[in-house]
């Protein structure tokens, strides 16, 4: 099987909701209003609840807590609660794709590390629309979902990587591509900005991710998640490229606080997400 293969089960079988479809039409409708894209959102009560949790959440840190999805609108902005809706999508597709052919605790740690990670690194470098890069740390590895459903023999091949063979490359030793590939191929079929899928498709490119600020966060965020959930096998030292952090301008102590905000932040986010798997009982 080829990633678009993949790709179009995944998309015949999890749709995109309706109202990601809606709300970017909103966005890129210079008539629409925050309170066009409010409304959307509270005609559904349980997503409404959900993003609230997360706009309550480390994500946003804010001093007051957000009530309701106006005062979400008007205190985030209509692209930053857009952003929410589409991690609530992603974790709902997780949870649609969850297989036991692979380690599932460690799968949604690495997702939720990446984001972390990558937001704080966006933050850190003064990028606006930082929780777009949450989004695209958080998604970077949904192909591995979607390989484990449907071919969970390769999967199960896939995690069989080592100090030596890092997942990228078992990944096309097994497939002859990468996760990333897929989960690119699951985003466009979805028509998802391209701001989202194109970091993602590149990130394990060391040259393109030299070239784009944006491809070169999730580099970095993706091997950071790495080394904090298999410190036995990867250093994060040795996994960063220099050249790729020194790219958006960031020292070594700023990615060392990237790396601390996300270990103490994850298992926050992580329950709000997957109560079931996480929550301590």
């Amino acid at each position: 099987m080829q990633a678009i293969d993949y790709a179009k089960n995944v998309t015949e079988s999890f749709a995109l909701p309706d109202v990601c479809i809606r709300i970017k039409e909103l966005l890129d409708d210079d008539c629409s209003t925050a309170d066009d894209i409010a409304e959307v959102v509270s005609l559904d009560p349980s997503l409404s609840l959900k993003l609230l949790k997360l706009a309550n959440s480390a994500l946003y840190n804010f001093p007051a807590e957000i009530s309701t999805i106006g005062k979400a609108v008007n205190v985030i902005g209509a692209k930053a609660l857009y952003n929410l809706v589409i991690t609530e999508t992603a974790t709902s597709a997780f949870r649609h794709f969850e297989n036991n052919a692979i380690n599932l605790e460690r799968f949604w740690q690495q997702s939720v590390y990446c984001s972390l990670v990558a937001k704080e690194l966006a933050s850190q470098a003064k990028i606006r629309d930082i929780e777009r890069y949450f989004v695209i740390g958080l998604l970077h590895n949904f192909g591995e979902l979607a390989v484990a459903s449907q071919t969970p023999d390769k999967a199960a091949l896939c995690e069989q990587y080592s100090d030596k063979m890092k997942p990228w490359q078992q990944q096309r030793s097994v497939l002859g591509y990468t996760y990333a590939d897929v989960t690119a191929e699951i985003l466009k079929l979805w028509g998802l900005p391209e701001e989202l899928f194109r970091p993602i498709e590149h990130h394990n490119d060391v040259m393109w991710a030299l070239d784009d600020q944006d491809t070169a966060i999730l580099n970095a965020a993706s091997r950071i998640a790495l080394s904090i959930v298999h410190p036995d096998k990867y250093s994060q030292t040795k996994i960063l490229n220099p050249e790729i952090i020194k790219s958006f301008d960031l020292h070594a102590e700023e990615v060392v606080e990237a790396s601390q905000y996300a270990r103490m932040e994850a298992y926050n986010i992580l329950v709000i997400m997957n109560p079931e798997l996480f929550l301590i009982h």
